[in-house]
């Protein structure tokens, strides 16, 4: 038990300092480069951060029998996760402002959200014309992003050297292994206390996978670099379809297998539209998450997740 708790501690230190180092490369980043830190944690972090489940889609999507339910599963939970979890807990300690998000951003939010639900209540699989579609938001989610102007509040990039990419890329690699160490050893824990797997494994690694996501945004709020935080929860959502999703779709299709939907899905991909709908709605009437939405969010977040053990 006292190794497991030590082993938690080590995890949990690395997957912290490692968020805290790539908030500062990002932020150098995007001085060098005269990028408003929004966009650094729309693309550059919003894509570290997701790497963890574009990996276990690979995988899902590579096997004999390729896993379709794995890679939706991965991908709503993990959207649902960062909007109730991330932001509930973030906002419950630090103030969000979500009047921060773009209104462009938010739009391409919610389309690309509405685009992938949309097709869980039209049709039975995913075809060449549903990923023809995906493909084509990309290109659009890509031209988007070359209207962001500069936004720059600091000139001195000093501290900018080449090893701050090193320092980038090796951040995201501390935050995956800090996190895999940290969830590992609470199952450890959780199991010797005698909690029943089901349970353990529903919350514990449901946190487990948003662990990334909430130490970037607690630590860019940390170190005065909100902007980063909102972004990069709002990139992830949109990563998690277009860059997470999509790759798994196509890899299936190229192995001239068939992508079905699953069973009894469609729970879950209501709780997606309506957390994306609040997230929208708070951020275009430019309004701070207070403390009783974030504990709002907290508590709806666990009643949907004991829905899905019983």
């Amino acid at each position: 038990m006292i190794l497991n708790v030590l082993i938690l501690l080590t995890g949990l230190s690395l997957l912290l300092y490692s968020a805290d180092q790539m908030i500062g490369s990002a932020d150098l980043i995007a001085m060098k480069f005269s990028l408003p830190p929004i966009l650094i944690g729309l693309t550059i972090i919003a894509f570290g951060t997701s790497a963890p489940e574009l990996v276990v889609t690979i995988i899902a999507a590579s096997k004999t029998i390729p896993a379709s339910d794995a890679i939706v599963g991965n991908v709503i939970g993990s959207n649902i996760a960062n909007i109730l979890l991330v932001l509930g807990v973030s906002s419950f300690f630090f103030k969000i402002d979500l009047g921060k998000i773009r209104y462009k951003d938010n739009i391409y939010l919610f389309v690309i959200t509405a685009y992938f639900s949309i097709l869980f209540y039209l049709a039975d699989e995913i075809n060449l014309y549903h990923s023809v579609g995906f493909i084509v938001l990309v290109i659009i989610f890509l031209n988007h992003l070359r209207d962001y102007e500069e936004d720059l509040k600091e000139s001195s990039i000093s501290k900018f050297s080449n090893l701050t990419y090193l320092r980038l890329i090796l951040s995201f690699v501390g935050i995956f292994i800090g996190g895999k160490v940290f969830l590992d050893s609470s199952l450890n824990i959780f199991t010797s206390l005698g909690l029943e797997q089901t349970i353990i494994g529903i919350s514990i690694l449901a946190i487990g996978t948003s662990l990334p996501e909430l130490a970037t945004v607690v630590i860019s709020y940390v170190r005065k670099k909100e902007s980063i935080g909102i972004g990069n929860v709002i990139g992830s959502n949109i990563m998690n379809i277009l860059f997470v999703f999509l790759p798994g779709v196509l890899i299936i299709q190229s192995r001239n297998l068939d992508f079905f939907m699953p069973d009894n899905i469609l729970l879950h991909v209501n709780i997606l539209i309506l957390s994306t709908l609040i997230i929208l709605s708070l951020s275009l009437l430019k309004l701070t998450i207070s403390k009783v939405t974030s504990l709002i969010f907290i508590i709806f977040y666990i009643i949907y997740i004991c829905s899905v053990i019983v």
